[in-house]
């Protein structure tokens, strides 16, 4: 009997044990699960913070990471063989892929992304402005990229860097189109800056699909010529899929702090056609290009078959444009079990184009500095249109490009400043109301605003312009 007894209570101290490690793990702020649903975005986005670490496991390796290793705020290296973070080993919680479990909205909002800027002109750029033969990453006048950028750009508030790729005179022949290792390692050394400083990171496929007047061509993805049958559709697929196969091998171990993007502003020439029903072959060419390119990334398996993918629009991607082959069922792309929720839409935001571009650099613009109140009630509206159609429906957007050009208002009247800071505000605010993610064009040109030799805003008017935008995320 008292042997009985000793075993009965031997027995009810490990199931009292048990269900206190239990609660623990449920209640703990540091050990937040997330759902998997894409749809109960409000309870699960407000218990889990920005700074709270969540427990994650690696689909493609089955590797358990604990939650004390991927806290957002830790710097302890990941154990995980198949979460491979930046060159210096530092790891946080979106170091670790999600496997599958979180959609792209969720994770914008768990991780507190609001704001965010462009390494515009770098490794994009040409040779030269006009040596189009080689993507070069100080060809247009920026300086190579550095960890000080990199540190001083997140210092400011910044929380996710679009780091535009092309990869002109980087590309084999056919029929393997083989990526330079040289030029794939560069954008590596890059990322895991980003990353290093706290940041997450876009990469895409940029100005080799970028049109002047047909047959003036940039790169292989030969949009335009396509569509006048100069050049065989298949054939620019073929190596689509191939360019995309090599990227998404070289970063397959990398975590959902890195996201891929399909591609930027392809058009059909001369910015062409972007939207209408007259429109209708040429979104229907792109919405195959993006499905071709997401089956790519998918088909190298690892972290990619759940990694986060940004989708563009026609032409200068803006949110009519978007929204309208959305309507027709031509801007996503077919994912499979990831359903929608893997995907983000890209827009540019540059309305009105007259006052943020053209008024400046003779684009056509009409000579004024200033913006009716007609277009300034559309900032809001088309924020609000893109909540509508997207958003509310658990899908992510962000403002792949959006701003106005800062540099040369500078030494305007005090009159035409202030309406570009109050512009600033204007869409940043829409943005954030509506769950859009804006992330800034920098092109350390006309559009510059952060210095690239530490990431700080210049004093003066580039300051207030970066307060202008801070002012509305933080």
């Amino acid at each position: 009997m008292k042997r009985l007894t000793l075993l009965s209570s031997l027995l009810l101290f490990l199931i009292s044990a048990s269900c206190s490690s239990s609660s623990n793990e449920n209640e703990g702020g540091n050990n937040s699960q997330t759902s998997s649903s894409s749809e109960d975005l409000g309870e699960s986005s407000s218990s889990v913070g920005a700074s709270s670490s969540s427990s994650s496991s690696s689909s493609s390796s089955g590797a358990e990471i604990s939650s004390s290793s991927v806290g957002i705020s830790s710097s302890s290296s990941s154990s995980s063989s198949s979460a491979v973070v930046s060159s210096s080993s530092v790891a946080s919680s979106s170091s670790v892929n999600s496997g599958g479990t979180k959609s792209a909205l969720q994770y914008f909002r768990d991780e507190g992304i609001k704001a965010g800027w462009n390494l515009g002109n770098t490794m994009e750029a040409m040779a030269s402005w006009t040596d189009r033969s080689t993507a070069t990453e100080t060809g247009w006048g920026n300086p190579a990229v550095t960890q000080t950028l990199m540190n001083g750009v997140k210092a400011q508030g910044i929380d996710i860097v679009r780091i535009g790729c092309t990869w002109i005179g980087h590309i084999g022949s056919a029929p393997n189109y083989t990526i330079s290792a040289t030029r794939l390692q560069r954008v590596k050394e890059i990322v895991d800056m980003a990353h290093t400083a706290g940041m997450k990171a876009i990469i895409n496929i940029h100005h080799d699909g970028n049109y002047t007047d047909p047959p003036n061509t940039w790169g292989f993805l030969k949009f335009a010529e396509v569509g006048r049958g100069a050049a065989d559709n298949e054939q620019v697929k073929d190596q689509l899929s191939k360019v995309w196969t090599q990227i998404a091998n070289y970063f397959k171990d990398y975590g959902d702090n890195l996201i891929f993007e399909t591609m930027n502003e392809v058009h059909s020439g001369n910015w062409g056609c972007q939207s209408g029903a007259s429109c209708q072959t040429e979104q229907d060419r792109l919405f195959d290009w993006n499905q071709t390119a997401l089956n790519a990334i998918r088909a190298t398996g690892g972290n990619n078959a759940t990694r986060y993918v940004a989708i563009p629009g026609l032409g200068s991607t803006e949110p009519e444009t978007v929204i309208a082959a959305h309507n027709r069922g031509k801007l996503l792309p077919n994912d499979g079990a990831n359903g929608t929720s893997k995907l983000i839409v890209s827009v540019h935001f540059y309305a009105p184009w007259q006052y943020t571009v053209a008024d400046i650099t003779g684009q056509g613009g009409d000579g004024r500095h200033t913006i009716s109140q007609a277009e300034l009630n559309n900032i809001a509206t088309q924020a609000g249109h893109i909540k509508t159609n997207f958003i509310d429906n658990g899908i992510a957007v962000y403002y792949g490009e959006w701003g106005a050009q800062t540099n040369v208002r500078s030494s305007m009247s005090q009159d035409i400043r202030n309406a570009h800071k109050d512009y600033i505000s204007r869409v940043v605010r829409a943005a954030n109301a509506n769950g859009i993610v804006p992330i800034i064009w920098d092109d350390g040109g006309n559009f510059k605003i952060l210095e690239r030799s530490n990431g700080s805003p210049k004093d003066g008017f580039w300051k207030e312009v970066w307060d202008a935008y801070m002012g509305e995320v933080r």
